[in-house]
C-alpha cells in the first residue's frame, strides 16, 4: 500500500464531518497537493467519488494550502488562527524538504529573492510562535503554583514506572512517568484542588460538600467522586480527560464566573480531547468501553443472554451496563427481536451483532451511540 493511500485512510471517522483542517493535517493530502503524481491523482479522484460529503472540505483545504504556501495570509486567516497557519506552514516546509532532489521544487515562488527573504522571516516567526505555544502549557503549571503564594506539596515521578500515592482525603492517584502533581496546604479544608503537569489516573473519595478540581494546563476537571484519567503533557498537541466511573465536568482554565456552564459533561466510557491548535473540544466514546462496576446488592448483574428479546430491551441493558447513551427510535424497532448470547463480546462487537441481525447500523456522535434502522416486519 502506498504512503498516499495509507495516510488517506486515517481520514476515516465515526460520523464526523470532513473538515478542511482534517485534510491539511493529513500527510497523504499534503504530499498530493505539493507534489502530485499520477498515482496520487487517481487515488484522490476515486476517494472523492466514494466520499462526496468530503468534497467541500477537500476543496477548502486545497485553497488553504495554496494560500499558506504563497503567502496569502488574509485568506488563510479567515479559516485558521495564527498558530494553526504557522503549524500548516511548518508541515508544508517539512513535506517539501522530503521531496527527492531530482524533483522540481514544489515551492517555485522561492526562486524570487524577495520572497525568499519574506519566507525566511515567516519561518522564524512561525518557529517563535510554536516555541511560545509549546512552552506555554509547561509554564502554566508553574505559574499556577506561584499564584497560590503558599506552601505546596509536590509529587514528581522521575521513574520509568507509574507511581501510586494517596492524597490527605484518601483519594488515590496513579502518577505516570515524567509527570508531577501538586496540592496546597489547605487541601481538603473547603475544596480539594490539585495541579497536574503530565498524566495521572484519579480515584476520588466521594464528598459532595467538597468538590474535587484538577487543573491540568488549559483544562479544569471538576468532580464530586469518580474514577477518571487526565493526560496533559505540555509538549503534546492535545489534552485528554477520560471517565471510567461517575461523571465529571471539563472546561477551559479561564478566570470567569460561568466556567461550568461552558464545559463538557463526561459520563463513563467517554473522553474529551481539547485540541490546542484549534482550541476546540471533541467528545467521543473510548476505543474499548468497559462495563461500569456496580454494587450487586443495589443493581444485580445484567444478563446478555437473549431469547427473542425485544431489541429495545437489549439496547436498554447495554445502556445500563456501560452507562453509554444509545439513541434509537422505539416505534421503528417495536417489532425487532434478538436471540443471541453476548456475554463475552466487547461493546462494539455486541453492537455489530445486534445491528446486523436487524439490518441496521450505528455511529458514534458526541459520545453517544446513534442507531439508524428501517424496522422489522
Amino acid at each position: 500500500m502506498s504512503s498516499t493511500v495509507k495516510n488517506a485512510n486515517s481520514l476515516k471517522n465515526s460520523g464526523e464531518k470532513y473538515s478542511a483542517l482534517s485534510f491539511v493535517g493529513n500527510d497523504g493530502f499534503l504530499k498530493h497537493q505539493l507534489a502530485p503524481t499520477a498515482e496520487s491523482s487517481d487515488y484522490w479522484n476515486q476517494w472523492l467519488e466514494h466520499h462526496p460529503d468530503a468534497r467541500e472540505g477537500w476543496e477548502e483545504a486545497r485553497y488553504l494550502v495554496e494560500a499558506v504556501r504563497t503567502g496569502l495570509s488574509d485568506y488563510a486567516r479567515t479559516y485558521l488562527s495564527e498558530e494553526a497557519e504557522a503549524y500548516l506552514l511548518e508541515r508544508i516546509l517539512k513535506t517539501n524538504a522530503e521531496a527527492s532532489p531530482d524533483e522540481e521544487p514544489v515551492l517555485t515562488w522561492w526562486k524570487n529573492k524577495w520572497l525568499v527573504s519574506a519566507a525566511a522571516v515567516l519561518v522564524i516567526v512561525a518557529g517563535f510562535i510554536f516555541f511560545i505555544k509549546n512552552k506555554q502549557p509547561q509554564s502554566l503549571y508553574t505559574e499556577q503554583l506561584v499564584e497560590l503564594g503558599e506552601k505546596i506539596t509536590e509529587k514528581v515521578n522521575d521513574s520509568s514506572q507509574p507511581e501510586f500515592f494517596q492524597l490527605p482525603d484518601g483519594s488515590a492517584i496513579i502518577l505516570a512517568p515524567k509527570s508531577r502533581l501538586s496540592y496546597p496546604a489547605d487541601f481538603n479544608n473547603e475544596t480539594r484542588t490539585v495541579y497536574l503537569s503530565g498524566e495521572a489516573t484519579f480515584d476520588i473519595i466521594k464528598n459532595p460538600s467538597k468538590p474535587f478540581y484538577v487543573y491540568a494546563n488549559e483544562l479544569v476537571t471538576k468532580v464530586l467522586g469518580t474514577r477518571f484519567h487526565v493526560k496533559a503533557f505540555g509538549d503534546e498537541k492535545d489534552v485528554e480527560v477520560t471517565v471510567q466511573q461517575g461523571k465529571v465536568s471539563v472546561y477551559r482554565n479561564e478566570k470567569n464566573d460561568n466556567q461550568d456552564l461552558e464545559g463538557v459533561l463526561l459520563l463513563p466510557n467517554q473522553k474529551v480531547t481539547f485540541e490546542r491548535i484549534t482550541e476546540q473540544f471533541r467528545k467521543t466514546i473510548i476505543p474499548e468501553p468497559l462495563m461500569v462496576e456496580k454494587n450487586e446488592k443495589i443493581a444485580p448483574a445484567i444478563s446478555f443472554v437473549f431469547d427473542e428479546t425485544p431489541v429495545t430491551e437489549v439496547f436498554e441493558r447495554i445502556k445500563q451496563a456501560y452507562e453509554i447513551d444509545i439513541v434509537y427510535d422505539k416505534d421503528v424497532l417495536v417489532n425487532c427481536q434478538l436471540t443471541a448470547i453476548l456475554t463475552e463480546e466487547p461493546l462494539f462487537q455486541k453492537l455489530d451483532v445486534i445491528t446486523q441481525s436487524i439490518e441496521a447500523r450505528y455511529e458514534m456522535v458526541e459520545g453517544k451511540v446513534v442507531i439508524s434502522a428501517k424496522g422489522c416486519q
